[in-house]
């Protein structure tokens, strides 16, 4: 996802793409004669971009990768019900009703799960 948002934004050549183990995608899109269409494979990777509702550049090297996080975006109406890591039942009916709200945040932490505020779905180990 990384190089398709290079590519998406115009940043880089296709064809320039470095081959990456484990990952089997030819981002230079052909035209009917073999030649490489640019115009087509930018098309392509904003369509991956979009997709995949990309808000900013994939990194090399992450603690997804890592397996270190998560994306998830999180919704509720009226009281939300939720169990924190020691068992404790706690109920949430103020505030935002997604990720960003802070007693969420707090149960989170329970798990060692903690919010990147900046980042509306991302939750990591260390909040980065």
């Amino acid at each position: 996802m990384h190089y398709a948002w290079e590519i998406a934004h115009g940043r880089l050549d296709p064809t320039r793409v470095p081959p990456m183990r484990g990952v089997d995608i030819d981002w230079a899109h052909r035209d009917a004669h073999g030649a490489v269409d640019i115009a087509a494979s930018r098309k392509a990777a904003e369509q991956m971009v979009r997709d995949y509702g990309m808000a900013h550049q994939a990194a090399l090297s992450s603690r997804h990768i890592e397996g270190r996080a998560v994306d998830m975006s999180i919704h509720w109406s009226g009281t939300l019900q939720i169990k924190d890591a020691n068992g404790r039942q706690v109920s949430i009916s103020s505030g935002t009703r997604d990720g960003n709200n802070p007693q969420l945040q707090a149960v989170g932490g329970t798990f060692g799960v903690k919010k990147l505020v900046s980042d509306p779905p991302h939750w990591s180990d260390d909040g980065h």
